[in-house]
C-alpha cells in the first residue's frame, strides 16, 4: 500500500491522451477510494490533478457527496470540507432546508425503483425479499434515499457511480456489498476492464489482500453472469 499518491503516479494511471469519460472512470472512483482510505493528502492531489485533467467541479462534488452512503456522514463532510478548501466553493446559505414536498419524494422514488431495477435485474425480486426480511425500513432507504436523492442526481452518470462504490467497497472491503455492485457494473454494461482498473488503483489505499479480493469476486460474478 503506497500512500503517497502524487502527480507523478496520477499521470501515470491517467496520461493526458485519454478521453473525458475515461478521465472520469479513472479519477472520480479513485476519489471515492481516497475519501474510504482517509488519506487527506492523496485526496488533495487526487482532486488537483482531476481540475487538471479536464473534469468539472461539480463531478467532483458529486463523488464527494454520495460518499455517505457507504462512509457515513463524517467522511462526506470531512471531504467536503477539503474540496472547498482547494476550490474556494462557498454556499452563501444561512436559513435552514425547508421540508420536501411530496411530488419530490415520488421523483426520488421512481428514479430509484428504476436504478435499483437495473442495477439488480434478474435478482432485483431476491433482493426485495431477502432486505425486507430483516428490515424493511432499510429497503425504502435504499431506494428513496440512496437510489432515488443521491445516486440518480446529475453531473456524474451511474455508471461511473457505480464504478465510485466500487473503489469505496474495495478500499473497505465489504464483501456482500461489494460483490452485489460488481454484478450491478457488469448488469449495467459497464466493461470489465474499467472495472479491473478501478480495483487495480485502490492499491493505494488499501492492502493487497483487499485486491486480490475484489478481482477474485469480480471473476466469480462474470462468470455467473455468463453460465
Amino acid at each position: 500500500m503506497d500512500l503517497r499518491l502524487n502527480k507523478r503516479q496520477l499521470t501515470k494511471i491517467c496520461p493526458v491522451n485519454r478521453s473525458h469519460k475515461q478521465k472520469a472512470q479513472i479519477l472520480l472512483p479513485l476519489i471515492s477510494a481516497a475519501i474510504a482510505g482517509r488519506n487527506n493528502d492523496s485526496l488533495k492531489n487526487t482532486i488537483l490533478f482531476t481540475i487538471s485533467r479536464g473534469m468539472s467541479k461539480k463531478s467532483i462534488y458529486e463523488t464527494i457527496l454520495q460518499s455517505h452512503l457507504f462512509l457515513g456522514f463524517p467522511a462526506m463532510i470531512e471531504a467536503a470540507r477539503l474540496f472547498s478548501g482547494i476550490t474556494n466553493s462557498q454556499f452563501k446559505r444561512n436559513q435552514l432546508p425547508g421540508p420536501y414536498d411530496s411530488k419530490t419524494v415520488r421523483t426520488w422514488n421512481r428514479d430509484g425503483m428504476d436504478k435499483i431495477r437495473r442495477l439488480y435485474g434478474s435478482s432485483f425480486d431476491r433482493l426485495v425479499l431477502y432486505i425486507n426480511s430483516f428490515s424493511p425500513q432499510i429497503l425504502t432507504w435504499m431506494i428513496n434515499n440512496g437510489y432515488g436523492q443521491v445516486l440518480s442526481r446529475t453531473g456524474v452518470t451511474f455508471d461511473i457511480r457505480e464504478l465510485c462504490v466500487i473503489a469505496t467497497l474495495t478500499v473497505t472491503m465489504y464483501e456482500n456489498q461489494l460483490r452485489a455492485h460488481l454484478r450491478g457494473a457488469l448488469n449495467i454494461e459497464v466493461a470489465i476492464e474499467d472495472v479491473e482498473a478501478v480495483i487495480d488503483n485502490c492499491r493505494f489505499f488499501c492492502t493487497k489482500k483487499n485486491i486480490q479480493a475484489s478481482r477474485k469476486i469480480l471473476k466469480e460474478v462474470a462468470r455467473e453472469i455468463n453460465a
